[in-house]
């Protein structure tokens, strides 16, 4: 499996390694993404630690430029060879992570409200992102396909949940209860 995590403090030797290595040479690849300038410095030859199952270890370290004059810098490691993946596709790769982040856990933290995890067993923490996961993935696949379709306007939120509340769908409807029918048996008369 394919794999792009980020290198922090948490693996010194490695983090450490990287940064004494990039520290003295000139990035591998400067670009522009958008607005912004990105130098990119790109090794694949670092060792692995003793339970990691790769040959070599391939780090990335990018040191990102804003028009503002702000600047994000960060490592990553990964399994991609440079034959499969070049650095600068490497790099969106890695950025598209916070994509994911933003889109997903600040959705579901802003617009859900799901900022509280009330569990502490471990299968508890990861059964309740599973279905949080899976709960905004359908909403957000409802929301990009069907509410754009014909020539009324998208939906905000609020619209879709008042929407709901007019529908009552949002509240379960009693059900009436009926007496249990048993074949072949009659009331008595």
């Amino acid at each position: 499996m394919k794999t792009i995590v980020r290198l922090k403090a948490n693996l010194p030797s490695l983090f450490n390694a990287a940064k004494s290595r990039f520290a003295c040479r000139p990035p591998s690849r400067v670009f522009k993404d958008g607005a912004d300038r990105v130098e990119i410095w790109d090794a694949d030859d670092f060792d692995p630690w003793d339970r990691l199952n790769w040959s070599t270890v391939r780090v990335i370290r990018y040191r990102q430029e804003k028009p503002n004059g702000s600047v994000v810098e960060a490592y990553w490691l990964t399994n991609f060879s440079m034959n499969q993946v070049g650095a600068p596709t490497l790099f969106r790769m890695a950025k598209s992570r916070w994509e994911v982040e933003n889109q997903g856990f600040n959705d579901a933290k802003n617009r859900s409200g799901m900022a509280h995890i009330p569990h502490l067993h471990a299968n508890s923490l990861l059964l309740h992102w599973l279905l949080i996961i899976l709960a905004l993935t359908i909403e957000r696949l409802y929301r990009l396909r069907h509410l754009h379709r014909g020539r009324h306007h998208p939906c905000t939120s609020i619209e879709f949940l008042r929407l709901l509340r007019l529908l009552c769908l949002l509240q379960p409807q009693p059900t009436p209860v009926e007496a249990p029918r048993f074949p072949g048996l009659h009331a008595p008369a």
